[in-house]
């Protein structure tokens, strides 16, 4: 079972300060978060990386980024960890049915899952902060490929880097979209320098208008 945020689900729902779902709604969210927590499968790997950062360009694991974003969130990193996590095909599987059966289903999967991976990627975290902390290191937020201008066709350098498809049984398509859905590619800067850490997420993204950002 995943324990997450049911805040941050509503909050992809449409729920916003205080304003809450009515019973009836409130009883679907309840037999769909059952139904998620039955067939979700989350499963993750990754690895340590010695890194370089100069100017704009991040280097690791032989693979050179370009990107002011990534750049200025590891400044001062001299490692990283990549990671990748996933939910596993079961919320793509019941969020494909409820679109033709009941699309309020699908859009209350949609939200419950993205809030599941959310929860599954922050444990993650969690574990590494707690690895650097004995070392009396630090962690940066995670960034994805996506965030900023950081280009998103990277998901497939970070999945190669991995070998999450034998792993962890995580696919990109020709789009970048990863399979399953519900999966995340990061990576989390570690530095001997003070500063914000853990989360990542809507923390990480320099995206400010976006209609799902939490609030700052």
């Amino acid at each position: 079972m995943i324990n997450y945020n049911k805040r941050e689900m509503l909050r992809y729902l449409g729920y916003r300060g205080k304003s809450e779902p009515d019973a009836e709604m409130s009883a679907m969210i309840d037999r769909c978060d059952q139904n998620l927590q039955k067939v979700v499968t989350p499963k993750s790997c990754g690895e340590y990386f010695d890194l370089s950062v100069t100017g704009d360009a991040v280097e690791f694991a032989g693979l050179t980024i370009v990107s002011h974003s990534l750049a200025r969130n590891l400044t001062g990193c001299t490692r990283i960890y990549l990671f990748a996590a996933t939910l596993g095909v079961g919320p793509d599987r019941l969020i494909a049915r409820a679109q033709v059966t009941k699309m309020s289903e699908a859009l209350i999967y949609q939200a419950a899952s993205a809030a599941m991976i959310e929860a599954v990627c922050n444990e993650l975290n969690e574990r590494i902060d707690r690895e650097a902390q004995k070392e009396n290191l630090y962690t940066r937020p995670r960034f994805s490929p996506g965030y900023g201008d950081c280009p998103i066709e990277f998901q497939k350098n970070f999945t190669e880097i991995l070998q999450t498809p034998k792993r962890i049984g995580l696919t990109l398509t020709d789009s970048m979209m990863m399979m399953p859905s519900k999966s995340v590619t990061a990576v989390i800067g570690i530095t001997s320098v003070p500063g914000k850490h853990h989360p990542g997420g809507c923390a990480a993204c320099e995206v400010r208008n976006c209609e799902f950002r939490d609030a700052d």
